[in-house]
């Protein structure tokens, strides 16, 4: 059958079983009525009503196409419901990537906002350093990436906040009451960083080829806490972003700097345009903001500004 409609006007008719009620229960002349009818039993190759007079009785077939039809059209109208709501943004899938400082620090409180409005939404997160969640979001491999691409000119994106180049020293360290820590300062010195592709490392990395600064690397690690460890044990200076210092229990860390100016580098929700968007992107990211408005986070600015492409 090309649609639903014959199977409707069958399941009203052997429901009221009088095609003159039936018609006006449809809004339809009956002998529009009729004809669906015949041509619903034309396509089946059986009739579906016996007649006797004016009056009608199911046939065999007809009462076995019955509950048939009509639980087929129960499901009709439920999957219409159901992608009417996945058009809102009220069913579906969002994946979405992030470092594990971000999950920790921004994810995790905006989808207790976010589940309020859309709690049959399935969500899944995938954790990975800086370079590969723009990789993912170019493949497809995620919806949207909090994070920070080369070319920001490749991706519908919504900035964030933006995050500053930290450095957490060992105690004893005369230089952690200073009010910034000029990167100049660091040649030679022993640092503990984030393995390279996270957002963190390349900026440090950045700032010392730019400056002529070659730091001794004591440890690269995926691991924040495993950086702070080794920084209270003596072992060298941590270099960490603002979006990861949720959570880290130490001394507060101080501000590192290139030619007087704080490092720092903007963080956003990214996606691409050649990849399909489910309508509950444009929620989550309202969730990402309002979490980032209710000042409870310790990122050093935010920016709530329209999608830029």
């Amino acid at each position: 059958m090309r649609d639903l409609r014959k199977l409707h006007f069958f399941v009203v008719t052997a429901e009221i079983m009088n095609v003159s009620r039936a018609a006006e229960a449809l809004n339809i002349s009956q002998s529009a009525l009729s004809r669906q009818i015949q041509s619903l039993e034309e396509e089946l190759g059986c009739r579906l009503f016996d007649r006797i007079g004016k009056r009608l009785s199911l046939t065999l077939e007809g009462e076995h196409l019955l509950p048939r039809a009509a639980q087929l059209l129960d499901q009709a109208d439920a999957l219409s419901l159901r992608s009417e709501a996945v058009a809102r943004g009220q069913f579906g899938h969002l994946r979405i990537g992030a470092t594990a400082q971000t999950i920790a620090s921004l994810i995790a409180p905006a989808l207790t906002i976010f589940r309020k409005t859309h709690p049959a939404v399935e969500v899944s997160l995938i954790e990975a350093p800086n370079r590969t969640l723009v990789e993912m979001v170019e493949r497809g491999a995620v919806h949207v990436s909090v994070a920070t691409p080369d070319d920001p000119g490749a991706f519908y994106l919504e900035p964030l906040f933006v995050a500053r180049l930290l450095a957490y020293l060992p105690s004893g360290d005369h230089r952690r009451s200073a009010s910034e820590l000029p990167i100049e300062s660091l040649a030679d010195a022993p640092v503990l960083l984030l393995r390279r592709g996270f957002m963190t490392r390349d900026l440090f990395d950045e700032s010392c080829r730019t400056a002529g600064v070659r730091a001794r690397i004591v440890l690269e690690s995926d691991s924040p806490h495993a950086l702070i460890a080794m920084v209270e044990a003596g072992h060298g200076i941590a270099m960490l972003s603002s979006s990861a210092a949720r959570g880290v229990r130490t001394s507060p860390p101080i501000s590192v700097s290139l030619a007087k100016d704080f490092i720092q580098r903007q963080v956003s929700a990214i996606w691409s345009p050649l990849r399909h968007r489910p309508a509950a992107l444009a929620p989550f990211i309202l969730s990402l903001k309002q979490t980032l408005g209710s000042d409870t986070l310790p990122f050093e600015t935010s920016n709530t500004s329209g999608p830029q492409k």
